[in-house]
């Protein structure tokens, strides 16, 4: 080893080697996309932030929608469940219509049968003569019965 300088040695031989090189760019490369994909990934969470912050109101709309939504499926439900209650109590009604009906042309037939009954009798029917024999009802007159006695009640 000579010295190109006094009192420090010169080293002829390579401070690093090839192998040695390669390992410190592959680290170095490697180092700068580590970099570049943290400011990558930095910028596409602003980018994300942004967008959310843009799209809050219409989120906002979307959930007033759904709940408008939820409200009227909810109308709709309650106007079904009447709609069905209603025609069940009107399937109820039509059966106790079909019972009046047949009552009603059971009475016609009724009716029909005392016309034509009535229609066979004479205008006019004879009664006959009453006769009575003495009094009505034994000795009664038509006077009231005399009173004699005092009860007191008026206060004489």
């Amino acid at each position: 080893m000579g010295a190109d300088r006094p009192g420090r040695p010169v080293r002829r031989d390579p401070l690093l080697s090839t192998p040695a090189r390669a390992g410190m760019l592959l680290g170095v490369s490697a180092a700068v996309y580590a970099v570049t994909l943290a400011g990558v990934a930095g910028q596409q969470a602003g980018s994300d932030a942004a967008l959310a912050a843009a799209r809050a109101p219409d989120l906002a709309a979307v959930d007033t929608a759904r709940a408008a939504n939820d409200a009227l499926e909810a109308r709709v439900r309650a106007a079904d469940r009447a709609t069905r209650d209603l025609a069940h109590a009107y399937d109820g009604t039509a059966a106790d219509a079909a019972d009046y009906q047949a009552r009603l042309d059971e009475l016609t037939a009724l009716v029909a049968e005392v016309r034509g009954s009535a229609a066979a009798l004479p205008n006019r029917i004879p009664l006959p003569a009453v006769v009575i024999h003495g009094s009505i009802g034994g000795t009664r007159s038509s006077r009231p019965p005399a009173t004699s006695g005092r009860t007191g009640a008026s206060g004489r």
